[in-house]
């Protein structure tokens, strides 16, 4: 398994031509990927209306230079996602992915309509329900961001494939897969299903502590890529300064053999040795596996960090409209949590528009922290 790295210091278009192609060369280029007249999928990461300097989404440059890969390849691009909240059209317009693909002439995709798509070699999902588009496209490329997340860690080429869920599926999945371990697992089925044949992650300016939506702009100064998404994130993260194997995804990958161990994994490219520090989420520990689960339902106000709004609280409502079990009122103006309801999916974190949302670590999750 191979990852490559490749240097880039701004988003001035020609840069990110170079950081691109340089990655897209190691692995023979995007030739080897695609052919002509193929109907080609870019599936960039855009969580949400923002500008790009927020490094919430994938920079629209990044999507450029792979939208005019595929055409010298003579294949179709096309771009498309579900956001976490708003309208495909309206976020990308906010974010600049639209303009990008009025410019270069392509399609972008709304994903407004699901599909149920048959998978029995699932592990754990056995059927997925989908953006229809999804049926209509020859291969996929996903084109995500570097950035931290509270839920799994760390968000790049794999979790960014969540976002072929439509509306209120992505909900279903965090209340079927509660716990982070079956989540990741859940990623890794989707992953195997879809099987993009490239990953690109857009890390010039990736995010820090609390992603994927609320925290840092972190400069990083790398594009990287590879034909193994779980390979991808893997180096990914060791670059950001956390334990690449100890991630969500990253464990099941391995557990599964669909991934290398990190040392097996050659790492090529001008970037090969950038490392950094990343300021990890507030709740990057996970509990899963070394509790009884028995226990952590009896004591999940302890055993877990839940969710807490600060002053910041507007009462905008965003996170009990997108609350997957509805745990979440708006009383006196200000968002409450009911955490008999709440299932620590955070959410409510990863969505507001105020960062309202902090994360308490109960007692006993500390003291098992520090055991560990």
């Amino acid at each position: 398994m191979k990852v490559c790295a490749a240097r880039c210091s701004s988003y001035h278009y020609p840069e990110i031509e170079a950081a691109v192609n340089e990655v897209f060369s190691e692995f023979g280029g995007i030739g080897a990927f695609i052919k002509p007249g193929e109907r080609v999928l870019i599936k960039p990461n855009m969580l949400e209306g923002l500008p790009p300097e927020r490094a919430v989404t994938t920079h629209p440059e990044v999507v450029r230079a792979v939208v005019r890969h595929v055409k010298k390849a003579g294949a179709i691009p096309l771009v498309g996602d579900s956001p976490g909240t708003g309208n495909t059209e309206r976020v990308a317009g906010r974010c600049g992915i639209a303009q990008v693909c009025q410019e270069e002439g392509i399609e972008l995709l709304p994903f407004a309509e699901a599909k149920d798509y048959s998978y029995p070699e699932g592990r754990t999902i056995k059927r997925f329900t989908l953006a229809r588009e999804l049926s209509e496209v020859d291969k996929v490329i996903s084109v995500a961001k570097m950035k931290t997340h509270s839920f799994m860690g760390i968000t790049g080429g794999i979790k960014n494939l969540f976002g072929f869920n439509v509306a209120t599926t992505k909900a279903q999945y965090h209340l079927r897969m509660q716990k982070r371990d079956d989540f990741a697992a859940m990623l890794t089925d989707l992953a195997l299903f879809i099987k993009p044949v490239f990953f690109l992650v857009d890390g010039v300016v990736g995010m820090e502590g609390n992603g994927p939506r609320n925290g840092k702009p972190k400069k990083a100064g790398v594009i990287l890529g590879g034909d193994n998404g779980f390979a991808v994130d893997m180096v990914m993260t060791k670059m950001m300064g956390f334990e690449a194997d100890k991630m969500p995804v990253a464990r099941t990958a391995l557990a599964w053999g669909v991934v290398a161990p990190l040392k097996e994994i050659d790492v090529t490219g001008s970037g090969k040795d950038l490392t950094f520090n990343f300021t990890p989420p507030d709740n990057i520990e996970s509990l899963d596996g070394r509790i009884p689960s028995f226990l952590v339902r009896i004591f999940q106000n302890q055993f877990t960090a839940r969710p807490v709004m600060n002053n910041n609280c507007t009462g905008c409502g965003r996170c009990a409209r997108h609350c997957p079990p509805k745990a979440i009122k708006i009383e006196n103006r200000r968002a409450v949590v009911d955490y008999e309801k709440c299932i620590r999916c955070y959410c409510c974190q990863e969505l507001c528009p105020a960062n309202a949302v902090e994360l308490k670590e109960g007692f006993l999750m500390r003291l098992f922290s520090r055991k560990k």
